[in-house]
Protein backbone atom coordinates (compact mmCIF):
# COMPACT_ATOMS: atom_id res chain seq x y z
CA UNK A 1 0.00 0.00 0.00
CA UNK A 2 1.81 3.40 -1.14
CA UNK A 3 1.63 5.99 1.62
CA UNK A 4 -1.10 9.04 1.79
CA UNK A 5 0.86 12.03 0.96
CA UNK A 6 0.49 15.21 3.76
CA UNK A 7 0.40 18.28 1.93
CA UNK A 8 0.95 21.59 4.34
CA UNK A 9 -1.10 24.43 5.03
CA UNK A 10 0.48 27.91 4.48
CA UNK A 11 -1.44 31.06 6.13
CA UNK A 12 -0.57 34.21 4.80
CA UNK A 13 -1.24 37.80 6.72
CA UNK A 14 -1.82 41.08 6.21
CA UNK A 15 -2.71 44.14 8.19
CA UNK A 16 -4.72 47.45 6.56
CA UNK A 17 -4.89 50.86 8.83
CA UNK A 18 -7.26 53.71 6.91
CA UNK A 19 -5.35 57.06 6.00
CA UNK A 20 -7.95 59.42 4.75
CA UNK A 21 -11.07 59.05 2.19
CA UNK A 22 -10.01 55.78 0.19
CA UNK A 23 -7.09 55.79 1.38
CA UNK A 24 -4.93 53.04 3.67
CA UNK A 25 -1.63 51.45 4.34
CA UNK A 26 -1.27 47.67 3.71
CA UNK A 27 1.24 45.88 5.31
CA UNK A 28 2.46 42.21 5.68
CA UNK A 29 5.31 41.41 8.62
CA UNK A 30 8.45 42.54 7.38
CA UNK A 31 7.85 43.61 4.16
CA UNK A 32 7.61 47.32 3.04
CA UNK A 33 4.71 48.98 3.73
CA UNK A 34 2.59 49.91 0.60
CA UNK A 35 -0.28 52.85 0.45
CA UNK A 36 -3.25 51.28 -1.12
CA UNK A 37 -6.64 52.84 -2.71
CA UNK A 38 -9.61 52.22 -4.93
CA UNK A 39 -8.35 53.22 -8.46
CA UNK A 40 -9.36 57.01 -9.75
CA UNK A 41 -12.66 55.73 -11.40
CA UNK A 42 -14.11 54.35 -8.18
CA UNK A 43 -13.29 57.77 -6.56
CA UNK A 44 -9.89 56.53 -5.40
CA UNK A 45 -6.56 58.49 -5.42
CA UNK A 46 -4.80 58.12 -8.32
CA UNK A 47 -0.40 57.25 -8.66
CA UNK A 48 -1.46 54.50 -5.67
CA UNK A 49 -1.64 50.68 -5.82
CA UNK A 50 -4.89 49.49 -6.19
CA UNK A 51 -6.54 45.73 -5.21
CA UNK A 52 -7.37 45.41 -8.81
CA UNK A 53 -3.65 46.57 -9.82
CA UNK A 54 -2.58 43.74 -7.05
CA UNK A 55 -5.11 41.39 -8.71
CA UNK A 56 -4.06 41.15 -11.74
CA UNK A 57 0.02 41.49 -10.88
CA UNK A 58 -0.58 38.59 -8.57
CA UNK A 59 -1.55 36.56 -11.69
CA UNK A 60 1.40 37.56 -12.95
CA UNK A 61 4.00 37.27 -10.43
CA UNK A 62 2.62 33.80 -9.94
CA UNK A 63 3.43 33.00 -13.77
CA UNK A 64 7.08 33.60 -13.68
CA UNK A 65 7.35 32.33 -9.87
CA UNK A 66 6.09 29.17 -10.97
CA UNK A 67 7.82 29.54 -14.74
CA UNK A 68 11.19 30.12 -13.07
CA UNK A 69 10.57 27.27 -10.59
CA UNK A 70 9.58 24.65 -13.19
CA UNK A 71 12.33 25.99 -15.83
CA UNK A 72 15.06 25.51 -12.99
CA UNK A 73 13.76 21.97 -12.39
CA UNK A 74 14.83 21.56 -16.43
CA UNK A 75 17.89 23.36 -15.96
CA UNK A 76 16.40 25.83 -18.88
CA UNK A 77 18.85 27.93 -19.75
CA UNK A 78 17.31 31.12 -18.98
CA UNK A 79 18.88 34.84 -20.15
CA UNK A 80 15.67 37.06 -19.19
CA UNK A 81 12.45 37.33 -18.22
CA UNK A 82 10.06 40.21 -18.50
CA UNK A 83 6.23 40.27 -18.87
CA UNK A 84 3.08 42.56 -18.96
CA UNK A 85 -0.31 41.71 -18.06
CA UNK A 86 -3.60 43.08 -19.08
CA UNK A 87 -6.67 42.53 -16.55
CA UNK A 88 -10.60 43.39 -18.16
CA UNK A 89 -12.82 44.33 -15.88
CA UNK A 90 -16.29 44.33 -16.51
CA UNK A 91 -20.02 45.15 -15.03
CA UNK A 92 -21.50 41.21 -15.40
CA UNK A 93 -24.85 40.44 -14.04
CA UNK A 94 -25.32 43.38 -11.41
CA UNK A 95 -21.18 43.80 -10.49
CA UNK A 96 -18.10 43.99 -11.66
CA UNK A 97 -15.71 41.26 -12.00
CA UNK A 98 -12.57 40.43 -13.82
CA UNK A 99 -13.20 38.45 -16.83
CA UNK A 100 -9.82 38.01 -18.08
CA UNK A 101 -6.40 38.35 -17.73
CA UNK A 102 -3.73 38.75 -20.20
CA UNK A 103 0.36 37.69 -19.29
CA UNK A 104 2.72 38.64 -22.35
CA UNK A 105 6.17 36.97 -20.99
CA UNK A 106 8.98 38.08 -23.17
CA UNK A 107 11.42 34.83 -22.16
CA UNK A 108 14.97 34.74 -23.69
CA UNK A 109 17.02 31.34 -23.50
CA UNK A 110 19.76 30.03 -24.90
CA UNK A 111 20.01 28.83 -28.22
CA UNK A 112 20.55 24.78 -26.85
CA UNK A 113 16.66 24.86 -26.32
CA UNK A 114 14.14 24.95 -28.87
CA UNK A 115 10.95 27.33 -28.48
CA UNK A 116 8.46 24.16 -28.20
CA UNK A 117 10.46 22.85 -25.10
CA UNK A 118 9.67 26.49 -23.57
CA UNK A 119 6.14 26.88 -24.19
CA UNK A 120 5.97 23.56 -22.79
CA UNK A 121 7.41 24.76 -19.86
CA UNK A 122 5.04 28.06 -20.17
CA UNK A 123 1.93 25.32 -20.07
CA UNK A 124 2.78 23.33 -17.06
CA UNK A 125 3.69 26.41 -15.08
CA UNK A 126 0.43 27.58 -16.14
CA UNK A 127 -1.26 24.62 -15.18
CA UNK A 128 0.22 24.50 -12.45
CA UNK A 129 -0.06 28.36 -11.12
CA UNK A 130 -1.86 28.57 -7.72
CA UNK A 131 -2.81 31.57 -8.06
CA UNK A 132 -4.10 31.21 -11.91
CA UNK A 133 -5.81 27.94 -9.95
CA UNK A 134 -7.62 30.53 -7.59
CA UNK A 135 -9.18 33.25 -9.82
CA UNK A 136 -12.06 32.71 -11.88
CA UNK A 137 -10.93 35.13 -14.74
CA UNK A 138 -9.89 33.53 -17.63
CA UNK A 139 -6.11 33.39 -17.63
CA UNK A 140 -4.34 33.89 -20.93
CA UNK A 141 -0.54 33.27 -21.31
CA UNK A 142 1.13 34.91 -24.44
CA UNK A 143 4.40 34.53 -24.79
CA UNK A 144 7.15 35.73 -27.05
CA UNK A 145 10.43 33.25 -27.10
CA UNK A 146 13.90 34.28 -27.72
CA UNK A 147 16.19 32.01 -29.03
CA UNK A 148 20.06 33.66 -28.40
Amino acid sequence: MEPVKKYKRFTYNTALQWLQARQGKLSSDTKPLLDVSSPPEFKGVAGVWTPEDMFVASAEVCAMSTFLSFGGKKNIPLVSYKSSAEGVLEFIDGKYRFTKIRISPEITVGHDWTREQVEEVVREAHTNCLIANSMTAEIEIAPTIVLV
